[in-house]
């Protein structure tokens, strides 16, 4: 990974993050959350101007001792204070909501492109260059969420108007020499806070790498002493500069005071009140450029922490569209298809992977629960059942990290509907990667891999030897539909739910570790292939595929006959896949 900093880069990836954030369209809460926020950030810089002028006014009225006007006065200073009171609580709570929004959305965009097209296996297994998924999903989006919405956003978006009007305030009171001054300081400040901040990016990114290191893996925290050694040096040049806008504001005051002569004609208490009233703009737009400058820092974690979000949803994009666009290895994919992504793209998916992946691609959310639940899409009539769920053509299987290896060659093989299929071989020889093959977790480095099922890949259920329960409780139905849930259940029949899950399916891949002659009790149409080592296995297949080992294999019909003597010997701890 290249240095990170406040450059192109930066802008981009804070470009990608606005759009996921805040959709176009008039539906969109965030939207309609961050236009509430700028009209009371409008109204707040009102009653800030009405708030900073009552001490000049006071200073008037007490001077020329006018008790009728204090008591108006006063009312109106309640008002005011009040009304402020109002926009700033106001603010934080829109803010907050803002902020708790924006999490939610982010986190759920994530959370469906990391579970979607079997993003998490590929992203988990192969993908070295991203560290700390969970924090990253997690601590980091809320923390962006946070600091973008609460910390920056209202400050930023006034920032424009607040500093234009009291420029011209500024001007209009001091001369050109006024803004001049304060602009030139600030444009100084603004670059020594622009090569400071630069450095802190980069390492706030290394900082968070290692609290998820020390999180996740209860590891020994090694000391980041660069990164104290900039913010460090930040504090002190943002200090600086927050301190010594004071007297520069008395500065630009002397100006019209012993420089122009503007107020000579006036009285001591008109003056005064003068002076006040100035002083509080000048006070005002050395604020607004200093509120600038103090949030660099929360800009420098905000950068840090939006390079690692979107750096995952960079790499998760990349995900989906390698499994769409290769799914099928380059070498099979046809010459009439050159390019994916124009005008032409759903009719290219599909002439590339076939009706099945261009529907994969668009199914939303309602679509599949309504597949999870047993019911009939509108897609359902365009799928006709030819009773045969894959076609495997000379087919070369190796593991994604090493693709010089194969682990199995030139594999040629159908699965029909009906035609019960038993996988055996020593350990080591192939039988877990073949598996995944037929769920798509694996691709083949060349040969041919056809799918004809309706069901799309990511459906394709497997219920491993060992049960994945999480904690939560769920109803049966849930349990039934998509069985990943935990239900209490006594020791000696876990390995019956999942099977008793798969019934919900057709197709589905279903693995077992606990098979009695109750198995032989399923669903109609359903048709296994099976893995395993004992011999009573065959009698319930058709076909055996026997892995040799060094990419060698060998096909051939069960003999009935020969294995009808063993009808009755118990199952042993063999590894079923249904399909």
């Amino acid at each position: 990974m290249g240095t990170l900093s406040l450059d192109l880069l930066f802008l981009r990836r804070f470009g990608t993050l606005l759009k996921l954030l805040f959709p176009c369209n008039r539906r969109s809460t965030t939207l309609w959350l961050a236009a509430v926020v700028a009209m009371i950030s409008i109204v707040d810089q009102i009653a800030t101007y009405f708030v900073g002028i009552l001490p000049s006014k006071f200073y008037v009225v007490l001077g020329n001792r006018d008790l009728p006007e204090f008591h108006m006065l006063i009312a109106k200073a309640s008002v005011i204070v009040i009304a402020k009171s109002i926009t700033l609580a106001s603010i934080k709570y829109f803010t907050s909501l803002l902020a708790i929004k924006c999490r939610e959305i982010c986190s759920y965009a994530l959370h469906r492109m990391y579970f979607k097209r079997r993003a998490f296996y590929k992203l988990n297994s192969s993908c070295d260059n991203l560290d700390n998924i969970d924090q990253r999903m997690t601590q980091d989006i809320e923390k962006t969420t946070q600091v973008l919405a609460c910390d920056l956003f209202s400050p930023v978006i006034t920032a424009p108007f607040v500093i234009f009007y009291y420029s011209y305030l500024t001007w209009e009171s001091s001369g050109w020499l006024g803004p001049f001054a304060i602009y030139t300081y600030f444009a100084f400040v603004t670059t020594v806070n622009r090569y400071l901040l630069s450095p802190i990016v980069g390492l706030v990114n290394e900082n968070e790498k290692k609290e998820g290191d020390f999180r996740q893996r209860h590891m020994e925290v090694r000391t980041n002493t660069k990164l104290i050694e900039w913010r460090f040096l930040l504090g002190i040049v943002t200090n600086i500069f927050d301190y010594f806008g004071g007297t520069l504001s008395y500065l630009i005051i002397a100006i019209p005071i012993f420089i122009t002569h503007t107020y000579d004609s006036m009285s001591g208490t008109e003056l005064n009140g003068i002076v006040s009233k100035n002083a509080f703009f000048y006070l005002y737009l050395i604020y607004s450029f200093t509120n600038l400058i103090t949030l660099s820092e929360k800009l420098g974690d905000l950068a840090g922490v939006t390079h690692r979000v979107v750096e995952l949803v960079e790499e998760l994009r990349r995900l989906h569209s390698d499994c769409l666009e290769t799914d099928r290895p380059p070498s099979t994919v046809p010459s009439s298809v050159v390019v994916i992504g124009t005008d032409e793209e759903e009719k290219a998916i599909e002439e590339l992977h076939g009706k099945q992946l261009s529907l994969e691609r668009d199914c939303d959310d309602e679509e599949e629960a309504q597949f999870l639940l047993g019911n009939k899409t509108d897609r359902d009539e365009e799928w006709p059942d030819d009773g045969v769920a894959m076609t495997i053509d000379s087919a070369t299987l190796a593991a994604p990290t090493d693709a010089q290896n194969a682990v199995i060659a030139n594999l040629s093989l159908q699965l029909i509907q009906g035609q019960n299929v038993l996988i055996t071989g020593d350990s080591g020889a192939g039988k877990t990667s073949l598996l995944r093959m037929f769920a798509g977790l694996w691709n083949n480095v060349s040969g041919k891999v056809d799918r004809h099922w309706r069901v799309r890949t990511q459906n394709f259920l497997f219920v491993p030897q060992k049960a994945y329960f999480p904690t939560g409780g769920v109803t049966l139905r849930q349990q039934m539909v998509y069985p990943l849930k935990a239900l209490p259940v006594e020791k000696g029949t876990k390995p019956y739910r999942p099977v008793k899950g798969s019934d919900c399916h057709w197709p589905v891949s279903s693995i077992t570790s606990h098979v009695s002659l109750s198995w032989t009790r399923r669903p109609e149409g359903v048709t296994f292939v099976s893995v395993g080592h004992r011999f009573s296995l065959k009698q319930f297949h058709d076909m055996e595929l026997r892995l040799l080992g060094r990419g060698e294999w060998t096909m051939f019909d069960i003999d009935s006959a020969s294995i009808a003597s063993r009808t009755a010997s118990i199952l042993g701890n063999d590894t079923v896949l249904s399909m």
